[in-house]
């Protein structure tokens, strides 16, 4: 996977985190920790690369192998996410 898949994937779930930080604040009145955050936003990963369950039977090696490669794109795309956000929400 090349820089300009990854930044796809970034733009992809960019407004899911910012929504994710936005109604929590709403609710709790403070950011989410990791966890939380982490917790939250895993409910949301099954859109972006679809559960592993799905996969065909047949070759499954070969799907599992590019559900996994997704996978961690998706959830290092959104940790990086995660760190702007908390940081634009700081009081620096």
């Amino acid at each position: 996977m090349n820089s300009t898949d990854f930044d796809g994937v970034k733009r992809d779930i960019s407004l899911t985190v910012n929504d994710i930080f936005v109604n929590f604040e709403e609710d709790n009145h403070r950011l989410p920790t990791m966890e939380e955050f982490r917790t939250i936003f895993s409910s949301h990963a099954d859109q972006y690369i679809g559960p592993a369950n799905e996969l065909k039977v047949e070759g499954v090696g070969c799907h599992l192998d590019r559900h996994r490669r997704r996978e961690q794109t998706l959830w290092t795309a959104a940790n990086e996410l995660e760190a702007e956000q908390r940081y634009l929400r700081s009081d620096c």
